[in-house]
């Protein structure tokens, strides 16, 4: 194929993709209920509650995760009351949202990519984030958990459109052990993370999720568009995704070494000195973690 050829298909590609993007469907109504929730000052944890009343599946999940060791609540809880009483309505509605957001997607397995080695990658981006988040006393690390447990979502979008294309990346990824997203880029592709933004746009989630979920690959440290109380998330995100890669804990499809450099970590008032520290900090939390594996299933 010539490159004219190759650069018309290309495009003819990327139209296609964003056509397809237009055809996601919505979230289930408790999850659409629980972001609207999530985003009005004036919500309540009675208000959660009585939402989660109407999907006791969900439920069911919900309580088995506040219930593992992750949280370590005394004695359990039996009812979502008790569980807002422990870990607070924003603990809470996180949870709920994140949980119908992959509970949404169908699974994904093939060559080189296993779902629940995926979901390991993601918890634990989400576990590192909440570790740097409450190391650097941002004002809501459990927002940074969700930030960093959805950053990848993109990923799932695209095996719902073509997941072909979504088997022929992770091989190409493989082959040449370079990260996902390189690949994406030199085949002139909406990225996951492009994708995963225009999801999340659609089915309205806060802004500060889109924005981590769009510039998890990016240093945002310059970027006027952005609002400086979003560039912490963003870095925080980036960096907690690099160093999942890094340290092997779960596998999104990504074969680069995950490159921690300083560039990620001065904005954030880090030194290569602090990650192993860090690390050290995920792989003890990550132990705990075991029951959202399960949960995700």
């Amino acid at each position: 194929m010539g490159v004219r050829a190759q650069k018309k298909k290309a495009g003819s590609d990327y139209s296609r993709l964003l056509e397809k993007l237009q055809d996601i469907r919505t979230l289930p109504m408790v999850a659409m209920k629980v972001n609207e929730l999530i985003n009005d000052p004036n919500s309540s944890g009675a208000d959660i509650a009585d939402v989660l009343k109407k999907d006791q599946v969900l439920t069911a999940k919900i309580l088995r995760l506040v219930n593992s060791s992750y949280y370590a609540i005394p004695g359990g809880v039996a009812d979502v009351q008790r569980a807002l009483a422990f870990l607070g309505f924003n603990t809470l509605a996180q949870l709920v949202l994140s949980l119908s957001v992959f509970n949404f997607f169908a699974p994904v397995e093939g060559e080189n990519f296993s779902i629940m080695e995926f979901w390991r990658h993601a918890l634990a981006t989400a576990v590192c984030s909440e570790i740097l988040a409450r190391r650097l006393k941002l004002a809501k690390p459990e927002e940074a958990f969700t930030c960093g447990l959805l950053h990848d979502v993109g990923k799932l979008v695209l095996n719902e459109i073509d997941p072909d294309r979504l088997v022929e990346i992770v091989r190409e990824s493989s082959s040449r052990k370079c990260s996902f997203i390189e690949i994406e880029r030199e085949w002139d592709m909406p990225t996951h993370s492009f994708m995963g933004e225009a999801v999340a746009t659609k089915w309205g989630l806060p802004q500060i999720i889109r924005q981590a979920i769009r510039y998890h690959h990016h240093d945002v440290s310059n970027m006027s568009t952005i609002l400086p109380s979003s560039k912490s998330m963003i870095q925080i995100v980036r960096l907690a995704n690099a160093i999942c890669i890094h340290a092997n804990v779960g596998h999104s499809g990504d074969f680069s070494n995950g490159e921690i450099t300083a560039e990620m970590l001065k904005p954030l008032g880090l030194t290569a000195e602090d990650v192993p520290a860090v690390v050290e900090k995920l792989q003890v939390e990550m132990e705990k973690a075991g029951a959202f594996l399960n949960a995700y299933r």
